[in-house]
């Protein structure tokens, strides 16, 4: 017994989809009015992004205006004549300890050969700032004591850091360190660094 099927009927057929003119014109509208719109709102954010940048350009340039007129209108900085003469003073203090120092290493006996020494260390690590005005040693260079000032305080434990470094310096151990503020009229503060401690140094 056989049996045909018939494969040209219209449901296997593929099916067609068809849009009519005004379907295609309004879908194209469609679409029309869509770019229109994006294009809108991308030139009104470009528009906004310029007039920013307008703005900003503006507002630097005033800045520089007014950076200009400062400039011109403001006197040069200039250091204060009581602190540079505080300065002077210090520093030509610290020039005549130098030098008084050298005459006494000349009748140096030989059990203080480490004096040079000793003393060039000091120098050396003496930061910026601070200033030695005296230099006392006893018991053959075991005992020091020193006074100075300082435009800071911290000025004096980077003083004390430094020294540590030096090994001439490092076996005497600086047990004391005084600090006050300046009797005079001169910037800063005094300071007293001893090997061992004194009830009045």
């Amino acid at each position: 017994m056989n049996q045909q099927i018939n494969l040209y009927q219209p449901i296997f057929r593929k099916q067609k989809v068809v849009f009519s003119a005004q379907t295609v014109l309004m879908i194209s509208i469609g679409f029309l009015v869509i770019l229109l719109l994006w294009s809108t709102l991308v030139g009104q954010r470009v528009t906004r992004l310029e007039a920013e940048q307008e703005r900003q350009e503006a507002a630097e340039q005033r800045a520089v205006e007014q950076l200009t007129q400062l400039r011109e209108t403001m006197p040069p900085t200039e250091p204060d004549p009581e602190l540079v003469a505080s300065v002077e003073r210090l520093e030509q203090r610290r020039r005549n300890l130098r030098e008084s120092l050298t005459a006494m290493e000349q009748r140096m006996p030989a059990a203080q050969v480490e004096l040079p020494g000793r003393v060039d260390a000091l120098a050396r690590q003496t930061p910026r700032g601070l200033w030695l005005t005296e230099i006392k040693l006893g018991d053959d260079g075991q005992h020091m004591i020193l006074r100075g000032r300082a435009l800071a305080a911290r000025l004096v434990p980077a003083y004390l850091e430094g020294l540590s470094e030096e090994p001439l310096l490092s076996g005497l151990g600086f047990r004391q360190v005084r600090l006050h503020a300046a009797e005079d009229d001169m910037p800063g503060i005094s300071f007293v660094i001893a090997s061992h401690a004194e009830d009045d140094t």
